[in-house]
């Protein structure tokens, strides 16, 4: 069975465990407490010395990286339908759109986030804050033209993307940030995905 070291505040972790759920494969939660450091602590910083959740553990083989992970897991069980097609065009269009993910609206999100969060607002780097909403406002644009004509943003079917959004989705409140109409009608159908509601509600 696997293994996930994860922490139920950090959005990156409940990527996996949506990931899992979705697939239906059997895992053991190892809670992390952040709030005591212990991902900066023996024995988990020799599992990872970056010292992030989450990490798989795989019959003593180790894998940090919410993407890198699912990745893995999609790779290792061959479903079908697949997240990832065997159309070489295909599968470097939803890299890119990952990478888009990530860079665009997550790591920005984060920054809202975490500020949000965790650190009190005479701190706040507001012109941080305000340069991660610009970003996130450009991007979801550009996803609202994609889902125009279709339900999900790979292939018309919930999948690799919808998993990596959906916790960041689910604090979309604190970015203060307006969806766009066909953006708000995607968002409702992935937050609706039962695989979703049970990782963000676990």
């Amino acid at each position: 069975m696997y293994q996930l070291y994860s922490n139920p505040r950090s959005p990156y972790s409940k990527r996996v465990h949506i990931y899992l759920l979705f697939r239906n494969l059997p895992y053991e939660t190892i809670p992390v407490a952040l709030e005591k450091l212990e991902n900066r602590k023996k024995p988990f910083i020799q599992i990872n010395p970056y010292g992030k959740v989450p990490v798989l553990h795989d019959e003593g083989f180790y894998l940090a990286e919410s993407s890198a992970i699912i990745r893995y897991l999609e790779e290792k069980h061959s479903f079908d339908p697949p997240f990832f097609s065997k159309e070489i065009q295909s599968r470097a269009l939803l890299n890119q759109a990952i990478n888009r993910c990530e860079s665009e609206f997550c790591f920005p999100g984060s920054v809202l986030y975490f500020a949000k969060k965790f650190v009190p607002e005479e701190k706040w780097d507001k012109n941080r804050m305000k340069d991660s909403m610009k970003r996130i406002g450009r991007h979801l644009d550009i996803l609202e033209g994609i889902l125009e004509s279709n339900n999900y943003l790979h292939q018309n079917q919930f999948g690799f993307l919808e998993i990596l959004y959906a916790p960041f989705l689910n604090q979309i409140e604190l970015m203060e940030i307006k969806l766009p109409p066909q953006v708000e009608k995607w968002n409702k159908r992935v937050l609706s995905e039962e695989s979703v509601v049970s990782a963000l509600n676990d």
